[in-house]
């Protein structure tokens, strides 16, 4: 199993540097953009296109530290188990994904008349809501299920004929604790850019380290206050990020 979930976690990385690397030459090129549509007819394209980057992007990130718990159903109920488990955590991630383009849908019109200023003061509020998220309680504890796998397969394994049951439920709850867990970084993802595999990698590293189990919960204070430290500088006026994401949504 470790060598096939090696395998996988290389073909995620990869598709997404793809798929960054197409989005970008097709931008540079004026095929797409990244702007709200507002026209009917682009709305299905641009959902379509959003869930495709979200997905990549968010495997590429998740795929690192969910190898545990799949190693975890793997050693119960064989690799059709982990399979099956890691097809409900990405199922959850997608809803997270259509949930949030929903929102993005929904306030287009809104973020069409934000100003340059008016974006940074948006951008700053986020990184400051992400950080009073993250030390807040259901992110803790959406910590802790992230860092004990075997925890989590142990309040939903049932062996016998039920056990693919237990295995997709397994799988939707450490989905759910991810996304609790790792929704700062997403806010930071949309600020700095979905496309950036960099971006990506780099937080794909702090999610593998924020679902330890010693040093995630150490980690998230200091995490927390350089968000807020953040998103003050930007609200002041310190610092003018590039905020590539954000910008383009809002089209300035």
């Amino acid at each position: 199993m470790t060598f096939r979930l090696s395998g996988l976690a290389m073909a995620t990385v990869a598709a997404a540097l793809l798929f960054a690397l197409l989005q970008l030459a097709a931008e540079r090129a004026g095929w797409i953009s990244h702007d709200l549509p507002f026209a009917g007819e682009s709305v299905p394209f641009w959902a379509l296109s959003f869930l495709a980057g979200w997905t990549l992007m968010t495997l590429a990130m998740t795929l690192p530290s969910l190898t545990p718990f799949l190693r975890a159903v793997d050693k119960a109920g064989g690799g059709g188990a982990a399979a099956a488990a890691a097809l409900a955590v990405i199922a959850v991630w997608v809803a997270a994904g259509i949930l949030f383009w929903a929102l993005l849908w929904a306030a287009g019109g809104w973020l069409a008349t934000l100003t340059p200023d008016g974006v940074e003061r948006l951008a700053a509020a986020s990184l400051i809501a992400a950080a009073v998220y993250q030390v807040s309680p259901v992110a803790r504890g959406c910590q802790r299920l992230c860092a004990q796998p075997f925890a989590v397969l142990a309040r939903h394994w049932r062996a016998g004929r039920w056990r693919w049951k237990g295995t997709v439920f397994a799988g939707l709850d450490y989905g759910l604790s991810c996304v609790g867990c790792c929704a700062p970084m997403i806010v930071v993802m949309f600020l700095v850019g979905m496309s950036d595999i960099r971006w990506t990698a780099a937080l794909a590293a702090m999610m593998v380290v924020q679902k330890q189990p010693v040093w995630g919960a150490r980690l998230a204070w200091p995490w927390a206050a350089l968000l807020a430290a953040a998103g003050a500088a930007i609200g002041l006026g310190w610092w003018t990020p590039s905020l590539m994401s954000l910008r383009a949504l809002c089209g300035v």
